[in-house]
Order: C-alpha cells, then sequence, then structure tokens
C-alpha cells in the first residue's frame, strides 16, 4: 500500500497556487496593456516607452512562468524566474509604500476602487508567495540531487 506523503500535497498544492496566481496576474493586463502601463509608471521606477515595454513583457512572462510551474521540465527554471519577480514586486511596493505613493499595483488588473492600497497587504502576500516558490524550489533541487531524504 502507498504511503500518503502530506509534504508531497502541501508542495503540489503551493505549486497549483503560485500557477494560478501569475495566471490570473497576466491575463487581464494582457487584456488592457495601456491601463498597466500606467499602473508601471505610477510607480516612478520607469518611465516612457520602458514602462510600455515592461507592460507588454511582464504579463507574457508572468503567463509562461505560470504555466511553466506545471511542467517539469521547466518547473525550477520558472520558479527561478517567479522567485526574481516576487523579490522585485516586494521591493517595488517597499518602494511605493515608503514615498507615499497612492497609487493601484496593477497585480491584477487595474484596481477601479478609489481606496487607499493596502502595502502591508500586497507585501504580505507576495511574501508568502515566496516562501511558497522557494519551497517548491528546495524540493526540485533536492529531488534533482537524488536526496535519500526527499520521496517523490
Amino acid at each position: 500500500m502507498a504511503e500518503i506523503n502530506p509534504k508531497a500535497y502541501l508542495l503540489l498544492i503551493a505549486r497549483l497556487v503560485l500557477s494560478a496566481a501569475f495566471l490570473l496576474a497576466a491575463l487581464p493586463k494582457i487584456q488592457d496593456p495601456v491601463a498597466f502601463a500606467a499602473s508601471v509608471e505610477g510607480f516612478r521606477v520607469v518611465g516612457g516607452a520602458l514602462s510600455v515595454w515592461v507592460a507588454l513583457v511582464l504579463p507574457w512572462l508572468e503567463l509562461v512562468t505560470g504555466f511553466g510551474l506545471l511542467i517539469p521540465q521547466i518547473r525550477r527554471g520558472s520558479a527561478t524566474i517567479i522567485t526574481l519577480l516576487l523579490l522585485v514586486f516586494i521591493g517595488l511596493h517597499a518602494s511605493a509604500w515608503a514615498r507615499g505613493l497612492d497609487i493601484s499595483c496593477g497585480c491584477y488588473g487595474v484596481n477601479e476602487s478609489n481606496e487607499a492600497p493596502n502595502y502591508l497587504w500586497l507585501i504580505s502576500r507576495n511574501v508568502g508567495l515566496l516562501v511558497a516558490c522557494v519551497c517548491v524550489l528546495v524540493r526540485d533541487w533536492t529531488r534533482r540531487l537524488g536526496s535519500p531524504n526527499v520521496k517523490t
């Protein structure tokens, strides 16, 4: 009889949540790149033509890496890119919060709400996704190295 490994199920759930988060973030941005470019520009880190390029490329990168988490052959590369993206997103939100910017992050499309952004929530959410992504990466690396303590 096969042994149930709760850790394997938790990692599967983490991978599915990460994948869903990035796929759901990508789709509204792909549908409305102009609005997303305005959100990118709102962070006051890049502007003009560069914000347009970010708005055009980033959603597709999120889409490909979101799907990539579900494909074993490219999962590690996708998780590495997502880890880097999450670190950048955390830094951008922290920077916007510290500078007192009152902007929509554009994370899941343009936020039509007039409420001030909840930077603590945005940073906490991204830290949670980062922890899940690091767990997926560690599991894949230890599995690749043939660690005897990791069960498939």
